[in-house]
């Protein structure tokens, strides 16, 4: 009787599971393509707005002006912890699904209407705050599908460092939004005493996150080439975490402190970001150092990441600022080369890889004509053909569908889809 019970709830449980992976599909999806639409919308305006082809008023006047906050707000935390988090942490975890489906879903609406309000209101106010909490319903999905599996496990299992990352930037957010909210609240109850609180206020969690999801990506990257310890990299970036967000909820909540003081927790800000970034590139090139690397596409945006990073690290310590613009510049590396690992070789599909390449090769064409001033221009328009060259990869590889078995001597895709076609 037991066994014919069973048989019958089998389609059910089948059922579940699937609805609940469709959800997270969907979630995902939607996570990742809010971060593309404004990037697309955030760079081009302001592109098209350093051209003189923008009016300074109007709907596309507020486009150029939200500029920061698109890029700051919408592209790094919906596609590092809300797009990977909900696509890749239950394969990372051994699990079927995430936790709490619909509200995920129901944050990344929230995220989608804070960015067109965004876009189309003079006070972003309101939009920070819908934003706020559509962040942090989306780090507590997260937080409670990681706990879960801890509760689950009969056996002690080690977390690699992309579950370390996805964690710590939830643990981030969910400290660091709460302030934000606070400091917008503040501005909009006593605008007279209390200054109007931007994206810029969140810069430095934005760059805490890019750095902690950032590199458990890149790590997760170079899994099959090298051997890396996780001890080490979890209690860097564990370090990296707690002493960032003191210093900056410092920073913060010091109402009234003079410039000096908040300088000084800006440069031990800066100083740990610095030093972990340092670490984390060690290590990894440690791992790395005698394997025999083959130039995988995800590959090459880890390895890019890894050099826009510590070019940062170089500039900053030379002229005392570059960090914070080589982190948000990494944040596009790690979501494109997370893309390229979660569709190619956590899910195992094709995408084309020759212009996957191109793609690689403009953003680090653009990425080296911003430090040309004369060039500057033509690095943004080389960011916008990236960027469509991103677009036609996935959609190409959407549309086709086509599942790739990984060999271990690393066999062409072409190969691959030339037999599946056969």
């Amino acid at each position: 009787m037991i066994s014919a019970h069973s048989q019958l709830n089998a389609p059910l449980v089948t059922e579940h599971k699937t609805v609940h992976q469709r959800q997270d599909s969907a979630a995902g999806t939607a996570y990742l393509l809010l971060a593309a639409t404004a990037a697309l919308v955030g760079g081009g305006a302001s592109v098209l707005a350093g051209l003189g082809m923008l009016p300074a008023s109007g709907v596309w006047g507020r486009l150029a002006q939200a500029h920061p906050a698109l890029m700051l707000l919408y592209v790094v935390v919906p596609a590092l912890v809300g797009g990977f988090g909900t696509l890749w942490l239950p394969r990372a975890l051994g699990r079927e699904h995430m936790l709490l489906g619909r509200l995920n879903l129901a944050s990344i609406a929230v995220l989608v209407v804070a960015a067109v309000l965004t876009c189309t209101l003079a006070d972003a106010r309101l939009a920070n705050m819908l934003w706020s909490l559509g962040a942090l319903t989306s780090a507590m999905v997260l937080l409670t599908t990681i706990f879960d599996s801890c509760a689950d496990s009969r056996e002690q299992t080690t977390f690699s460092p992309f579950v370390w990352g996805e964690m710590l930037s939830a643990i981030v957010l969910l400290l660091t939004v709460p302030v934000f909210a606070a400091a917008t609240v503040r501005s909009w109850l006593w605008s007279a005493y209390n200054p109007v609180v931007g994206a810029e206020y969140f810069a430095a969690p934005v760059g805490l996150i890019v750095l902690l999801a950032g590199f458990g990506i890149v790590f997760e990257m170079a899994t099959r080439i090298g051997q890396v310890k996780t001890a080490p990299v979890a209690y860097i970036m564990a370090a990296t975490a707690a002493s960032g967000v003191v210093a900056w909820a410092k920073s913060s909540l010091a109402h009234g402190a003079d410039s000096q003081t908040a300088q000084m927790v800006g440069n031990v800000l800066l100083g740990v970001c610095s030093l972990s970034a340092v670490c984390l590139a060690g290590l990894w090139l440690a791992g790395t150092w005698k394997a025999r690397v083959a130039l995988r596409t995800p590959l090459l945006w880890g390895m890019g990441f890894l050099a826009v990073v510590a070019g940062g690290w170089v500039v900053q310590l030379v002229q005392g600022a570059g960090l914070h613009p080589a982190l948000q510049l990494g944040a596009l590396y790690a979501v494109c080369g997370g893309f390229y690992l979660w569709r190619g070789e956590a899910c195992g599909f094709w995408y084309p890889q020759k212009l996957a390449r191109l793609h690689f090769v403009l953003t680090a064409a653009a990425t080296l004509c911003l430090f040309v001033p004369a060039m500057q221009v033509m690095g943004c328009a080389l960011f916008g053909v990236a960027a469509l060259a991103f677009v036609l990869a996935a959609f190409i590889s959407f549309q086709r569908d086509i599942p790739v078995h990984s060999t271990r001597n690393g066999a062409a895709v072409l190969q691959s889809v030339r037999g599946t076609s056969a």
